[in-house]
């Protein structure tokens, strides 16, 4: 065989291969854009539930927490709140960067504060 048919039978095997290797190198598509934040349903189920602050089915609210090296504070439902204040018949036991524990009676519930619903519709 001469170099000329050896070409030709290269550049067909090139020819013929090029469409698979072209579609191969094409990412798959992707059912969601992996970047984007989970609808705050998502957020909130992957925390437990909300608790009730009482029997009327008013929630405790957390808004938001501070936590200082010289004291701590809970927004709880627009009223701020420092350990040992009492809102709906709860004491506020302790504050945390996400999270408050509250106290009634025997019973101690832990509130997360909610995501902001405005930052989930960018």
């Amino acid at each position: 065989m001469t170099v000329a048919a050896y070409r030709a039978i290269g550049l067909a095997v090139l020819s013929a291969l090029l469409p698979i290797a072209h579609a191969a190198d094409e990412p798959p598509a992707l059912a969601h854009n992996p970047f984007s934040r989970p609808p705050s349903e998502v957020i909130r189920s992957e925390r437990g539930p909300i608790e009730r602050g009482d029997d009327t089915g008013v929630a405790l609210e957390l808004q938001a927490t501070m936590v200082g090296k010289v004291s701590e504070l809970a927004n709880v439902a627009g009223r701020i709140l420092k350990p040992g204040d009492e809102i709906q018949g709860y004491v506020l036991v302790a504050v945390h960067e996400e999270y408050a524990v509250f106290k009634r009676d025997s019973r101690t519930i832990t509130v997360y504060v909610r995501p902001n619903l405005a930052e989930d519709n960018e």
